[in-house]
């Protein structure tokens, strides 16, 4: 799914996109989840606010992801992930949690769905 976040028909904001472009491969690393697995995204403020004590603070209002147990692991990670992950869909660099594959790295230019479908299907 990652790779669609690289097309113009992606409705991701566009400062979402220019993390996962702009993203290198030493940029990805695994990070706890609250959801209890593991998750993969690109290394940004968001993790270095955590570090330092600085990130958002973690406010459950929603129960929106059972395994997160009304914000009990939210606060063990540092994160909530839904407030997060809407952060970086708006385009919010500060604050936002990037996702992405292994290989999000490889993706260096926007194109249409449909060049991608084209490359994927016919190499």
């Amino acid at each position: 799914a990652t790779r669609f976040i690289g097309t113009f028909e992606c409705d991701a904001d566009s400062e979402f996109k220019k993390v996962i472009l702009d993203a290198k491969e030493e940029d990805i690393k695994l990070m706890k989840s609250p959801v209890g697995l593991p998750a993969r995204g690109v290394r940004t403020n968001l993790q270095f606010s955590m570090e330092e004590g600085t990130a958002p603070k973690v406010a459950c209002i929603s129960n929106c992801v059972a395994p997160c147990n009304r914000g009990v692991e939210a606060k063990a990670v540092g994160y909530c992930i839904a407030d997060r992950l809407g952060a970086a869909y708006q385009g919010d660099t500060d604050t936002g949690l990037f996702f992405t594959g292994s290989n999000g790295y490889k993706i260096n230019k926007i194109i249409s769905v449909h060049e991608l479908m084209e490359k994927l299907t016919k190499g």
